[in-house]
């Protein structure tokens, strides 16, 4: 077999590794601009997502110092109310006590101008009129403060107050959590809990 050397086919072939080294160039720089591209886009997605968690966090943020706002508010509101009725109880008994003195003080004197108008004001009669009396009032006066106690103790037992919930707070950070947007939850601990 013949074997040719010349120039020709030497020339051919240093075309043809010229074509392959500029396309293998040509490839390596087009995976470098993909590459880069994709570098690229996976950033921006990343400051994307972190943007996004940001905002998150910040609106979680000032959800659960709104909230926290309103129960305050609505406790203040709550327990003023819960005052207010006390204070009523207690206004009530002052004065149903007054009456129930003075009741028994004009029934007395009722009773003892009776006796002495027949004549029978001897000391040892009024004076057990005026111990019976007595004894009548404080019943009342203790039956008057049983009551108002009860009343007291009613107020307590179906005292029920209303305060904001966390429902939605709590599904909006479930919600960012499940998006896939890894955000910093830590504003959950400040919420007010009853």
């Amino acid at each position: 077999m013949p074997m040719y050397s010349g120039g020709a086919g030497t020339s051919t072939q240093q075309s043809w590794l010229g074509q392959v080294e500029t396309q293998y160039d040509a490839s390596k720089a087009l995976q470098g601009k993909l590459a880069q591209e994709q570098w690229d886009w996976q950033k921006r997605l990343y400051e994307q997502q972190l943007a996004n968690a940001q905002q998150g966090a910040g609106t979680l943020g000032t959800l659960v110092n709104e909230y926290n706002r309103a129960y305050t508010e609505a406790k203040q509101a709550n327990e003023q109310r819960y005052q207010q009725m006390l204070g009523i109880t207690e206004q009530t008994t002052g004065q149903r006590a007054a009456d129930i003195r003075s009741d028994y003080t004009r029934q007395q004197s009722s009773q003892l101008q009776q006796l002495a108008r027949r004549g029978l004001a001897a000391p040892t009669i009024t004076a057990s009129l005026k111990h019976g009396t007595q004894r009548e009032q404080q019943s009342a006066l203790n039956r008057l403060a049983d009551e108002m106690q009860g009343t007291k103790l009613g107020i307590m037992e179906r005292r029920e107050d209303t305060y904001p919930t966390t429902d939605i707070i709590m599904a909006l950070a479930q919600a960012l959590g499940q998006g896939g947007v890894g955000m910093n939850l830590s504003s959950l601990g400040n919420m007010t809990l009853g």
